[in-house]
């Protein structure tokens, strides 16, 4: 978990920008994010970290909307119950999530990865298209047991490569021909029952 989960948010550009709507209309959506941050996942310093870094941005946003600025109270007061209960919260009690079977490794190129983040960014498929592509990069990479890197640079390379094929993403590309060539071997071995 990165510590600017809750900053990176439509409720949170909303407020900044002044937007009462938009600020309205997320508001439910931030409040449960706060709650996945405060189920300890990555640890009460990791949540500790992300929820004063949340009041410390939140408290330096000015309100010239009052509207804005009561919703700006409610969630810093939100946040305030929300660090008391991880504090008073017995490390043996909280969350942890580990997953069944084998960790995942990544062990195609980190070129491939990115692309995949770019992609599923671009189609809109994760989050409603509410993604940054740092956020999901960051979480592929973590599931991946993978550091995090500089995507934009590894991006910058991928439109610098030549158009092979139709296109530059030739990861993309290769599974696209490949899960087609799978459907269709599929397709077959069904008609031939």
């Amino acid at each position: 978990m990165k510590y600017d989960i809750l900053t990176d948010t439509a409720f949170f550009k909303a407020v900044q920008n002044g937007n009462l709507d938009d600020a309205t209309a997320n508001y439910g959506e931030f409040i449960e994010r706060v709650v996945d941050v405060c189920s300890c996942t990555d640890g009460k310093p990791m949540a500790f970290a992300t929820l004063s870094y949340t009041e410390v941005e939140l408290s330096a946003v000015s309100c010239e909307n009052p509207k804005v600025s009561i919703m700006v109270e409610k969630v810093l007061s939100f946040i305030h119950n929300m660090q008391k209960m991880v504090e008073d919260t017995p490390s043996s009690e909280l969350k942890t999530t580990k997953m069944s079977g084998p960790s995942l490794k990544w062990t195609g190129g980190v070129a491939n990865l990115v692309e995949l983040v770019y992609g599923l960014v671009e189609m809109g498929c994760v989050n409603d298209g509410d993604v940054t592509i740092g956020n999901l990069g960051n979480q592929m990479f973590g599931l991946f047991g993978l550091d995090p890197i500089p995507y934009s640079r590894t991006y910058t390379n991928i439109k610098s490569r030549s158009v092979q094929n139709g296109g530059r993403a030739y990861f993309l590309t290769e599974m696209r021909q490949m899960l087609n060539e799978r459907i269709d071997q599929d397709a077959r071995i069904m008609r031939g029952r």
